[in-house]
């Protein structure tokens, strides 16, 4: 994208570029009219597409605007500005379900709740009549959200549209306009009807990668793993893994097989059968996986998706003393490397700043210390929280390359940006010198640069 054309529609201004090639870049962007930061998909068409066929492709976005839901991605707007039509939806979270599956070791508990909520995110879909979902694993994402993921399904129907707008598929596996026959049930390659049971069939074979690590149908090129999906027998799970239940086979069984008419008759149906996997393979109470940064962890199992990177100034001191015992002087030489600070969130009294926190990477997490089960926000508000209004997972707050943003992480007591009340998981821009308030605690965010404060040590 060219530095002269970073406002789409009169209205997105554009942030950080997360990927560009061909005709469709994704990036963040903050609209101007809401003071909120969305995610923007911009495609790019050729000037022989007139701009209402254009429209009347985008169309069927109509059905997604009014879904709200923690397991589908929203989506705000949409529309044409010369020659790129654009789309508004929520900003990316988390990582992707890819990046869980290359660095994890996933835990039936886990993989059955991962499970779970990609179907969650189908029914709603299926509810509204959308169906023939692209569920390829870098269009998932899962999110760290207090003590539980939040699987949240990305596809919007880009692959229908870019192929619609004349895009020619590069046939590699990143490529979101491919169809990658590894996830594609044998109806996509047989050219049969498309409906739930296709979206069910792919939800068979996540299951079967998220048990065993590896997909069920994977040939020497893509005609040959087309083949395979519409022809070779379900391998067994416990070839790759040895402690995988019957149970769970049975279920990925049904999901895979040949015919639509043999899957679950329902997504309903398949969630009961996961349901009931859960239900028998329960873990006893002193069999509970151990809690380490908020989540369920067990050999092998890294928390890649949680943030660590918040290091408050003089933190030690900070965490030990309440806040009358805090000193009135906090040295910035606790940052180890200050060309590294990205912001603060400067604590004050009467207007003069007392503590100052340093925001050293680009995703953070506000909130209040919880040793006993685990809990170490990015940074701690528990010395300035007397009364526990904050939650354990306040807030987060995001650096995108050109702006930051802060989204209330559905708090007990709600953050404020100034007098507005920020709605959960919707994030607003973050401008220097803005007033937050998580539950009581009110604090200035600033950037460096843009304050007079010295960067000695700080006035008392």
């Amino acid at each position: 994208m060219q530095r002269d054309a970073r406002i789409i529609g009169g209205v997105y201004h554009i942030g950080q570029i997360i990927t560009s090639g061909g005709m469709l870049t994704s990036c963040t962007a903050h609209n101007r009219n809401t003071n909120s930061v969305v995610g923007l998909q911009i495609i790019e068409f050729a000037p022989t597409l007139s701009p209402s066929s254009i429209q009347q492709l985008l169309q069927p976005l109509e059905r997604r605007r009014s879904i709200e839901s923690p397991h589908v991605i929203h989506v705000y707007d949409w529309g044409i500005d010369g020659n790129r039509a654009y789309i508004a939806t929520d900003p990316p979270r988390g990582v992707t379900l890819r990046h869980v599956l290359d660095s994890e070791n996933i835990e039936l508990p886990r993989l059955l709740d991962l499970s779970r909520q990609i179907a969650l995110g189908l029914k709603v879909l299926h509810d509204r009549g959308i169906v023939g979902i692209d569920l390829r694993p870098p269009l998932i994402t899962v999110d760290a959200v207090s003590l539980e993921d939040r699987v949240q399904l990305d596809d919007i129907g880009l692959r229908a549209l870019l192929q619609a707008m004349g895009y020619v598929s590069s046939e590699r596996y990143d490529d979101i306009g491919y169809l990658d026959p590894r996830y594609a049930p044998p109806e996509f390659m047989q050219r049969g009807p498309i409906g739930p049971w296709s979206d069910i069939y792919q939800a068979g074979l996540l299951l079967f990668e998220l048990a065993t690590g590896r997909l069920p149908f994977v040939g020497r090129n893509p005609a040959e793993t087309g083949i395979l999906q519409t022809s070779s027998p379900i391998p067994r799970m416990v070839q790759f893994k040895y402690d995988v239940p019957d149970a769970l086979q049975a279920v990925v069984d049904q999901t895979l097989a040949k015919r639509p008419e043999d899957r679950f008759a329902s997504i309903d149906r398949f969630l009961s059968a996961l349901d009931h996997v859960q239900h028998i393979f329960r873990p006893p109470s002193a069999m509970q996986p151990s809690l380490q940064g908020g989540k369920p962890t067990s050999p092998g199992y890294t928390m890649s998706n949680m943030t660590s990177e918040m290091h408050p100034i003089a933190d030690a001191v900070m965490r030990a003393a309440p806040i009358e015992g805090l000193p009135a002087v906090i040295a910035s030489s606790s940052v180890t490397d200050e060309n590294k600070v990205l912001a603060f969130l400067s604590y004050e009294v009467d207007g003069v700043e007392k503590y100052r926190l340093a925001i050293m990477e680009k995703n953070v997490v506000v909130g209040r210390d919880d040793p006993k089960r685990g809990i170490h926000p990015d940074i701690d508000l528990t010395p300035f929280d007397p009364k526990m209004t904050v939650s354990r997972q306040h807030a987060r707050i995001r650096y995108e390359e050109t702006f930051f943003h802060i989204e209330d992480l559905n708090s007990r007591n709600g953050s404020r940006l100034g007098s507005a009340r920020l709605e959960p998981f919707k994030p607003a821009l973050l401008k220097h010198g803005d007033t937050v308030r998580f539950g009581s605690v009110t604090l200035v965010f600033k950037v460096p640069g843009l304050s007079e404060l010295p960067t000695g040590k700080m006035p008392a």
